[in-house]
């Protein structure tokens, strides 16, 4: 569970604080004014965090990728086209006219 800890005790306990998150795993809200201003958490967790939120957002990015052609198929049929027929050349050019 985090801990929140102000900016003024943060200065004060540093070795404290970095003992207590490598050894511990403790996770440290830093605030100023009693606004959180950043975390002090563990190299490895960090790490495993921002790995999964870069597979999170590679993951909603085909989602959506994968939304727009199907939107994009529809909207070719919706105008008489046969998308399966088409060559990249010739959805290029209809992109261009529209």
């Amino acid at each position: 569970m985090e801990k929140i800890i102000g900016i003024t005790d943060t200065r004060t306990r540093i070795k404290e604080l970095i003992d207590r998150v490598s050894e511990k795993n403790d996770v440290f809200i830093v605030t100023r004014d009693s606004k959180p201003e950043a975390v002090v958490m563990a190299y490895e967790e960090y790490i495993r965090t921002k790995q999964e939120l870069d597979e999170a957002k590679k993951i909603r990015f085909e989602k959506t990728l994968e939304d727009l052609k199907t939107k994009f198929k529809n909207w070719l049929i919706a105008r008489g086209y046969n998308p399966d027929q088409m060559t990249e050349e010739e959805v290029y050019e209809i992109i261009r006219k529209a």
